[in-house]
């Protein structure tokens, strides 16, 4: 009985503290991965800094599981493009997605879309495994996804010298905070 009162009264402390974002890393880490019965597997991932720049990975896995290459590619994004992907960001139905945990297992129609997003009192982390999962956020996700089909399209160089590392993004810090007013003042 004490354990369940001590466990109570420790899920009550931290329910009272709220996490605000230290500091925003990385704006957004997508990845898409598709799979063709003909021709193979594509991986695509892409991790865009507050300052534009950014690392894209395009990997291609044949049937046979041979991979011709992995190619990294790092640059920065034009302003326009920044700011077409700060919208996509922002946008409140965008934000408003929450999905399940992706499970192990085989997937039908392999055509997944993995997102984070760094937000203000948590890390959003957006999973779809296939189109039909996604279809009732098609017009919410469409920005994002013109974005990083657009982006894909940037002509530039592969990174020489550059492993891949699937598009790692740095950990994000929040920090837990009391809530104001009302109650008795943190110490300083």
């Amino acid at each position: 009985m004490k354990f369940l009162t001590f466990a109570f009264l420790l899920l009550l402390a931290v329910s009272l503290f709220s996490q605000t974002l230290v500091e925003r890393p990385f704006l957004v880490r997508a990845e898409t991965t598709t799979f063709d019965p003909y021709s193979g597997m594509t991986h695509v991932c892409v991790l865009v800094y507050p300052d534009g720049k950014y690392r894209l990975e395009k990997s291609y896995q044949d049937l046979n599981g041979n991979k011709p290459g992995d190619h990294v590619y790092i640059d920065n994004l034009p302003p326009d493009s920044l700011k077409q992907l700060q919208s996509a960001l922002d946008d409140s139905k965008l934000a408003a997605i929450k999905t399940a945990d992706p499970k192990g297992g085989i997937v039908q129609n392999m055509d997944t879309l993995m997102v984070s997003v760094p937000r203000e009192h948590q890390l959003q982390n957006i999973s779809f495994m296939n189109a039909a999962e996604r279809r009732p956020y098609e017009k919410d996700l469409k920005p994002l996804m013109t974005w990083m089909k657009d982006v894909q399209k940037r002509k530039v160089q592969p990174a020489k010298n550059e492993a891949t590392n699937n598009c790692a993004a740095p950990q994000v810090l929040y920090r837990n905070e009391m809530p104001t007013g009302g109650g008795a003042n943190p110490p300083k």
